[in-house]
């Protein structure tokens, strides 16, 4: 028996579409989409689209977001696998577009559900050739089309803005009016709590987002924030970080490399997070961050420059070099040496620095490359400022103070020799593990810091640092907190270093009275710690990954991606002149009267077709090929009036095949009578029995 479709009313889809590229940035392509698709209200053309024809329409569709999904990865940063599928599923509805012309231009209002399964083919021709009936879904595909829309349209860039949740509750509006009937009140409050579900759905999707998005950030330790750094220590449990490549190093001279790239410094520890405070005349939002100037020696070449007041001659100065090449999005932090003098070659919308001489980067694509020029005689960040970098929480200062006694750091004479013994104490007397298992008293008395330097002794890089840091600052050296990477994993082959989220690392940064100075405290077997071998897995991610990038940036290098982009408009232009040329010689003209596929032209189906289930009962399922009129005609020889049923059979071959409109009284009468026919089969079924 066919159940009753009921499609989208007329010119929603295409209302829709519209709405899509307004909110996702797409008008133009939402427009050209809205008029393919609502096209069919006026062009008198249609085709008679199989089941195979919906077949291939799908395997289309698929071959589109196949497409699109490679694009997008291989457009997409090193966090793409977790924001892929939104991106694809924004673009569904230009990806589902072969369909929806399948429906808006055929002949027929549905769509066989098993057109989209192979096996189902199979079934389905399995079926016939046994001279089997089949149990076949059909719906109208515009209604999933709708939902796709919307779906895709709460994931647009403007989707946050006002005009957003009012466009959706009137489109959603829309069609339940189309569909139900109640009073208006009602429908109201239907269509707005209806909105409401949405737009609380859409606000939780968008958290879940950015949550997945800060989670696996990409450049350096997960979602690192230049002003605030929350440490690991107090906590219990295993320290774990991605073994994902993140960004790969190839010294100008093939050998030399800093020790430790920086991505943060923070002056400030309070409770288990590390802080950028700054005195009070450079709190001013505008002096956070400050645009680098740039020197151009070659046109359209400019060299970064990350000191105040350097000139030309800082730039022609001999410096080691290095390139660096990796995932990057806006607003990330850049890796950095310590002693960084230029940076040159990156393709950047801005770049900035804070006082303690972090980079943030808003880079033009998804992968950058550049070179950075290094150990240079001074070092970026501001000088000191003692009130904070001197400073030592209350509650660590009882223990700092009396383990910097107890070292005899006052005796030494410089910040050099007070770095030795710290260094060396640290070495002798403590361990690395990345097992976490100090955790203060309640009354944080002594805090988690004071119990690492005094009875634990075993902790991860963070409890190093910080311990230095404070021990430092407890001896008069001015000292900070940084976080970054260590650079230990070198490929010979390639002659470059490669970063991962494993090489994560925290460090000190002391002031020796002209500049800034690294001082790493972690006991040196930490590199075996995290310096694992090579396995097949990981092999596969860094040969994909570096394909991704380099791939990528030979194909935005400008000679080039002209050229990829006249390929691709002529592979394009191609099939789309192809499958154009394949329907126009297809084509079936069609009367005004069957434009508007939404028009109350002669329906496939009538009041008849509910006695299917019934009489089955009677007659058996119907063979395959035989027409339904003939196959119900045999009640007549039962118990059942064959007059009535007569009737019934003339009165519905008129409305399914009578061009001109069918009087209601038709139609009732039919009604009537399939009700009479549908008592006399049961009273037939009960006598049998």
């Amino acid at each position: 028996m066919e159940s009753e479709v009921h499609p989208p009313p007329r010119l929603l889809i295409g209302t829709s579409l519209l709405f899509w590229g307004a909110i996702t940035g797409n008008a133009v392509l939402g427009l050209i989409a809205a008029m393919l698709v609502e096209g069919a209200n006026w062009i008198r053309f249609r085709w008679e689209f199989e089941d195979a024809a919906c077949s291939r329409a799908w395997r289309i569709c698929m071959i589109l977001m196949l497409i699109a999904s490679s694009l997008i990865w291989l457009d997409g940063d090193s966090a793409a696998r977790h924001t892929a599928l939104p991106k694809l599923i924004a673009w569904m509805p230009l990806l589902l577009l072969p369909l929806q012309f399948v429906q808006s231009f055929g002949t027929r209002d549905r769509i066989a559900l098993n057109s989209f399964s192979f096996f189902s083919k199979l079934h389905r021709k399995r079926n016939r050739r046994l001279g089997l009936s089949d149990s076949v879904i059909n719906f109208n595909f515009g209604n999933l089309y709708f939902i796709a829309i919307i779906t895709a349209t709460s994931l647009g860039t403007h989707a946050q803005e006002r005009i957003f949740f009012p466009g959706l509750v009137l489109l959603v509006g829309w069609l339940v009016f189309s569909r139900v009937s109640i009073r208006p009140l009602a429908f109201c409050i239907l269509v707005l709590t209806a909105g409401l579900i949405g737009l609380g759905g859409q606000i939780g999707l968008r958290k879940a987002y950015q949550w997945v998005d800060n989670l696996s950030g990409a450049g350096g330790y997960p979602g690192t924030d230049p002003t605030v750094n929350k440490t690991a220590i107090g906590s219990l449990g295993k320290l774990k970080q991605s073994p994902e490549m993140l960004w790969r190093i190839k010294p100008s001279d093939g050998k030399t490399a800093p020790k430790l790239i920086r991505l943060a410094t923070y002056n400030r520890y309070r409770g288990v997070s590390w802080k950028n405070k700054l005195p009070e005349e450079l709190r001013a939002e505008e002096n956070l961050f400050r645009e680098l100037t740039t020197i151009e020696i070659t046109d359209g070449d400019p060299y970064y420059l990350v000191r105040e007041g350097m000139v030309q001659e800082d730039v022609l100065k001999e410096l080691p070099s290095l390139s660096i090449r990796g995932a990057a999005r806006a607003g990330v932090l850049l890796p950095l040496p310590g002693n960084v003098a230029t940076l040159q070659g990156f393709d950047l919308d801005s770049i900035e620095i804070n006082q303690l001489g972090t980079v943030r980067i808003f880079p033009k694509k998804a992968i950058i490359s550049g070179s950075v020029r290094w150990k240079d005689g001074a070092t970026p960040e501001a000088p000191p400022w003692p009130e904070y970098d001197l400073n030592i929480p209350k509650e660590e200062q009882e223990i700092v103070q009396q383990i910097s006694a107890d070292l005899g750091l006052s005796e030494f004479p410089t910040a050099g020799s007070k770095v030795a013994r710290i260094r060396q104490w640290f070495y002798k007397e403590f361990e690395y593990t990345r097992y976490l298992s100090i955790r203060p008293p309640l009354n944080t008395r002594p805090s988690a810091v004071g119990i690492f330097l005094t009875k634990g002794k075993r902790g991860h890089c963070e409890y190093f640092a910080t311990a230095a840091t404070l021990l430092l600052r407890a001896a008069g050296v001015p000292a900070r907190y940084c976080v970054g990477f260590s650079v230990m994993e070198r490929d010979y082959k390639r002659g470059e270093y490669v970063i991962r989220g494993t090489h994560g690392h925290a460090w000190s940064r002391y002031w020796d009275g002209t500049r800034w100075i690294d001082f790493d405290a972690t006991p040196p077997d930490w590199l075996a710690a995290e310096t694992s071998g090579e396995t097949k897995s990981q092999w596969f991610g860094d040969s994909y990954q570096r394909l991704k990038e380099d791939f990528f940036l030979w194909r935005n290098r400008p000679k080039n991606r002209v050229a990829a982009t006249i390929v691709m408009w002529l592979i394009g232009l191609s099939v789309l002149a192809f499958v154009v040329k394949r329907l126009w010689k297809s084509k079936v003209a069609v009367g005004k009267e069957k434009l508007n596929p939404y028009s109350s032209a002669p329906p496939l189906r009538t009041p008849l077709h509910d006695l299917e289930s019934s009489a089955r009962s009677i007659l058996g399922s119907r063979p395959e090929g035989e027409t339904f009129p003939r196959w119900l005609a045999r009640l007549s020889g039962t118990h059942i009036s064959g007059s009535l049923l007569s009737e019934a059979i003339s009165l519905h071959q008129r409305l399914r095949f009578d061009t001109e409109p069918a009087p209601p009284a038709q139609e009732e009468r039919l009604t009537s009578l399939v009700r009479d026919l549908e008592k006399q089969i049961r009273r037939s079924g009960t006598q049998q029995l």
